[in-house]
């Protein structure tokens, strides 16, 4: 089985976020958990060559167009170097 990280999605609803779990299209919903495992398993392989830890509080934000804003915490800027490379 793969590794994946957790990722909490949130998508833009009017002028609003909310979480994918308010979201009621169930083919949205669907598109959009399938995209947060699909970075989940990526992020896993992402490994800091400094402090040998992968990043944290992984989120995935949707916008009204559909375009979506990664974000984590990170220990350093090799960290997000390696994840540039994965995503």
């Amino acid at each position: 089985m793969e590794r994946m990280i957790p990722v909490k999605v949130t998508v833009a609803v009017g002028r609003k976020s909310v979480p994918i779990d308010d979201v009621q299209n169930q083919k949205v919903v669907s598109a959009l958990r399938q995209a947060a495992r699909d970075v989940g398993v990526r992020l896993a392989q992402a490994k800091c060559p400094t402090h040998d830890q992968g990043p944290t509080n992984v989120r995935l934000h949707f916008d009204s167009s559909g375009s979506g804003d990664l974000k984590y915490e990170s220990c350093c800027e090799e960290l997000g170097k390696a994840i540039s490379k994965l995503v």
